[in-house]
């Protein structure tokens, strides 16, 4: 008997939590569908403080956030209800959401992480699938673009031109070689003229 009526005050308590909470929720959805974004983001964090573990105005909370380009904050907010609710739609909206903000922040790695996670939670959703192939080709594309800038190419010739370096040292001795035996030869040629010549400095 005593259970029983410790479940019931429970539950009493909770209606009582939700319902203000669920009033809150109610006004800043009303406020959100008016683009006005900032009482709406008022409305939720108040039902946030009468239920702080409400998932829904949690996320509507960070939804509003979104609108407004705050989106750090709005991922923190999607950020929790991934850790705190369990698997299903509301955590692969977050999910989803959370990969929207990455987009707007040119972030396409986190956003394909995210768009990766909202399929894991809800495989069906083609929206996510269409955009997360999105988010890849656009990655792929910025690679491809950068590429020619960091030379990847060049890397492989490396090693070649290190094998080179010897055949190019043996060719430079046998250059210098060459010339040693030409400079030879020509002082030998000089020497000779000189020998010819010493008579006429005499005059």
């Amino acid at each position: 008997m005593r259970h029983l009526l410790t479940i019931l005050f429970f539950l009493i308590r909770v209606v009582l939590i939700a319902q203000p909470a669920n009033n809150y929720i109610e006004k800043g959805n009303d406020a959100y569908r008016q683009n006005d974004f900032n009482t709406a983001i008022e409305n939720y964090k108040n039902a946030l403080r009468k239920d702080p573990e409400n998932n829904i105005a949690r996320f509507n909370l960070a939804n509003a956030l979104q609108k407004q380009n705050e989106l750090k904050a709005a991922n923190k907010n999607y950020d929790d209800i991934i850790k705190n609710s369990e698997a299903g739609s509301l955590k692969s909206e977050s999910n989803y959401n959370k990969a929207l903000a990455f987009l707007k922040a040119n972030d396409l790695v986190q956003a394909i992480a995210a768009f990766k996670a909202s399929l894991k939670e809800n495989p069906s959703d083609d929206e996510a699938r269409e955009n997360l192939q999105k988010a890849m080709n656009e990655l792929k594309k910025q690679q491809q673009q950068n590429q020619p800038k960091n030379k990847p190419q060049s890397q492989p010739q490396n090693p070649k031109q290190k094998k080179q370096q010897p055949l190019n040292k043996e060719m430079m001795q046998q250059k210098f070689n060459e010339l040693r035996n030409q400079e030879k030869q020509l002082q030998q040629k000089l020497q000779s003229k000189n020998n010819t010549t010493q008579p006429e400095k005499d005059w």
